[in-house]
């Protein structure tokens, strides 16, 4: 174990390193906006919360001040006659979030006044429904309370909570009052009543998913879903005041429902806040807020924010997780991880949100997959470019080994060409001028045979080092191929006959196409010798010719002992013979195929072979016709 440690390379694991520490430094702080652009991303986009609860809002605002010639917060008569409508319609339950805190100015108010108050309470004795004041909180008075005659009506904190002292401090309402001072607020009131009115049982403050006590405030509070965008006005049943006052509304339109009643002033800034819709500019109505918190309470649509141990636990599994992926896969490859990886996290995210209402706060782990990629990437890129550079190099070396091999091979090849023209030119001097033994004769056949096989296989060497060093040009000429075939065929006859084989044509009529003649010559000869050497004795070659519009078409054909398949589809490979007892003693280099497919598809021709065992081999040879 010892060992395997000395040898370890402990600058891949600096990247790791630096990325646990990031990471640990990163999880101590809170990242409060961050978290709150994800929570007010996921409140907008849910598609899974509606709303359940039939909630009407009676709107006080500057139509009905002009309509009724008063202004807020109008007589006892205005609101006598409101509530006398709404009630004889036999509502579920009214909220009033109006709170009459006023004496009454007159004889006659105060008899409305106790109207008011007489319409109610038989309302609530006949447990018809139930009515509740909504009170103000002020920072200065405290809260601000109905009149003294009023209040056995039944009052609670209707207090919206902004995110001012909290969280994101950016005075968004978030947030629902769930108990003050040991008294159920406003919302959780009128949700426990309406709760009540439809078979289900109360709930207890500490009873809601994240419910968390305040000690400063003395309060408990919950984060909670909205069900529909309090901006839009559109989703929401609403009716003007006026409208209800004066009786212009349909026969039932408050039957069973939760009345709320409030003010909504557009010159009053008060009656508009700040929600997770509306975050730079306060346009959403207090009254839409108001119903949406009793909506939520109603239905148990609060949220449990998920411990901040676990979130920091998955911050450091993730980016530990993602650091093992990003060091073993390219950079490009890496960042389509990464991206891959955040793109989860903001579906998961929004997932566990919107289904079972647990809320992550994401800020830690986004913060974590953008430090591993920072921290990692450029790690990567280095080793990226290291080893392209160590590639480069090594291509370099190799091509200069190349470039030094293929000029040794030519200066080589040049040099022993002209020795070998002459020892065969002194054999044929001693052949044919000097009287000579049937054994001398044979013996210097023999040199001038082995002469002749050097001299080709240096030439073939020679077009092999042109062919690697791209220096082999065509030099292409109006050629006719019948002409070029019966010279090969006249010059290795002699040759076939010694083997007792005979050379037919079959060579139709053609026009002149533009070949290289002398690497064309190359090629019928090349395959004609390869068919005697490999043919057997007293076998027949046909060479044949044809075209059509665009090819020319030259077959050399044998009826000899044929190919083994496996051998076949390695013919035309460098430096590859086959092998068997009946070519061991033919000599040759491996590469007269190999450059004659070469060669043909240098004129952008094709070559195949054929073969059947016992049967014969036969090439076909398509040529350009231009």
């Amino acid at each position: 174990m010892f060992k395997r440690l000395r040898h370890l390379e402990y600058s891949s694991l600096y990247p790791l390193f630096f990325t646990v520490v990031f990471i640990l430094i990163l999880i101590q702080y809170s990242f409060f906006s961050l978290d709150a652009i994800f929570y007010d991303l996921w409140a907008r986009f849910d598609i899974f919360s509606t709303p359940q609860t039939k909630i009407v809002m009676v709107v006080m605002d500057e139509e009905s001040d002009q309509f009724l010639g008063e202004t807020y917060p109008y007589t006892y008569a205005s609101h006598y006659r409101l509530l006398s409508k709404v009630l004889a319609d036999s509502p579920q339950g009214v909220g009033y979030l109006v709170p009459l805190e006023t004496e009454p100015e007159s004889l006659v108010e105060e008899r409305y006044m106790d109207e008011l108050l007489t319409t109610v309470q038989e309302f609530q004795k006949n447990k018809k429904g139930f009515f509740r004041f909504g009170t103000k909180f002020e920072m200065m008075f405290g809260e601000v309370l109905p009149v003294e005659e009023l209040r056995p009506l039944g009052y609670s904190t209707a207090f919206l909570y902004q995110d001012n002292q909290v969280f994101a401090r950016d005075a968004v309402i978030r947030r629902a009052s769930l108990n003050i001072s040991g008294e159920d607020s406003f919302h959780l009131w009128m949700a426990n009543k309406w709760r009540e009115s439809q078979g289900e049982p109360k709930r207890d403050a500490n009873s809601f998913p994240g419910a968390t006590y305040n000690a400063e405030a003395d309060a408990t509070f919950a984060m909670f879903k909205y069900t529909q965008a309090p901006v839009d006005s559109e989703k929401y049943t609403m009716i003007p005041f006026h409208r209800v006052v004066t009786g212009n509304y349909p026969e039932g339109y408050f039957k069973n429902k939760l009345v709320l009643v409030g003010t909504q002033y557009i010159s009053n800034p008060d009656d508009f806040a700040l929600t997770p819709f509306t975050k730079e500019e306060a346009k959403s109505p207090k009254l839409a807020v108001h119903a949406n918190i009793i909506e939520a309470l109603s239905t148990g649509r609060t949220l449990s924010p998920v411990p901040d141990i676990l979130t920091q636990i998955l911050s450091v599994l993730i980016a530990v997780l993602l650091s093992f992926f990003i060091s073993r896969v390219q950079p490009t490859k890496g960042l389509l991880i990464t991206i891959t990886l955040m793109l989860s996290t903001f579906a998961f995210g929004y997932l566990f949100f919107v289904i079972p209402g647990w809320w992550f706060k994401l800020s830690h782990i986004i913060l974590g997959i953008f430090v591993v990629y920072y921290i990692w990437v450029p790690f990567r890129a280095i080793e990226e470019y290291q080893t392209r550079y160590a590639i480069q190099e090594e291509a370099k070396l190799l091509k200069q080994v190349d470039n030094l091999k293929q000029n040794f091979i030519s200066l080589m090849s040049h040099d022993l060409k002209t020795p070998v023209a002459k020892i065969a030119g002194i054999a044929d001097i001693l052949r044919l001028q000097y009287e000579n033994t049937p054994p001398q004769r044979q013996l210097l056949d023999n040199v001038v045979q082995a002469t002749k096989e050097l001299n080709n296989f240096i030439t073939s060497i020679l077009d092999l080092t042109k062919i690697e060093s791209q220096n082999l040009t065509l030099k292409k000429e109006n050629k006719d191929i019948n002409k070029l075939i019966e010279g090969i065929v006249e010059k290795l006859r002699f040759e076939a006959e010694a083997q007792s084989m005979e050379l037919e044509t079959q060579l139709a009529p053609l026009y002149p196409i533009q070949v290289d003649s002398v690497l064309m010559n190359r090629v019928v000869s090349n395959l004609v010798e390869n068919a005697i050497k490999y043919a057997g004795q007293g076998k027949t070659i046909s060479i044949k010719t044809w075209d059509d519009p665009q090819w020319v078409y030259v077959e050399i054909r044998d009826n000899g002992v044929g190919i083994k398949p496996d051998d076949l589809s390695h013919i035309f490979d460098k430096f590859y013979r086959v092998k068997n007892d009946s070519t061991h003693a033919i000599k040759g280099s491996g590469l007269g195929l190999y450059l004659v497919k070469y060669f043909i598809e240098l004129h952008n021709g094709t070559i195949t072979a054929t073969s059947t065992l016992g049967v014969g081999t036969a090439f076909t040879v398509k040529l350009k016709n231009e």
